[in-house]
């Protein structure tokens, strides 16, 4: 009964988890900042990037699932697999054309060696916080 509470409340929930992803990644970015970049890629920065990529899968198909809402059961499964891959693809393509836009040039010549390289994952938690709201705030409830 409760499991299919949770798949009628889908589309808040997958916002809660977009937006838990994207906290992950703050802290992430924190600790990098507070160790001065010491550690980038083990401990507690390797496990909360670990957890914010499973929260944002996860949190992604919840566009799919509310883009989809009254559809057959097949466009609604293609659209939860592929809500994952557009949100991917779509932060790869942004962080790329904005790193080399407006990261590349105001950090130019910077001692913050580590920022060009977590400047993406920056960019990325405005965007997955921004969609995560926006998800949570469109909730509807499914009629049952």
């Amino acid at each position: 009964m409760q499991l299919k509470a949770l798949f009628t409340n889908w589309t808040k929930v997958a916002g809660l988890l977009l937006m838990a992803g994207a906290l992950a990644w703050t802290i992430k970015l924190g600790v990098i900042i507070s160790t001065n970049g010491r550690i980038i890629d083990t401990g507690a920065a390797a496990f909360l990037m670990k957890a914010g990529i499973l929260l944002l899968v996860a949190g992604s198909t919840g566009i799919g699932h509310r883009l989809s809402l009254h559809q057959p059961v097949w466009v609604k499964v293609l659209a939860i697999i592929l809500s994952t891959v557009v949100v991917f693809g779509l932060f790869l393509l942004f962080a790329k054309v904005a790193s080399s836009l407006l990261v590349a040039p105001l950090l130019e010549g910077s001692n913050i060696w580590y920022a060009q390289q977590e400047a993406p994952i920056g960019m990325a938690v405005f965007f997955f916080l921004i969609v995560g709201f926006l998800l949570y705030r469109s909730y509807r409830s499914v009629a049952r």
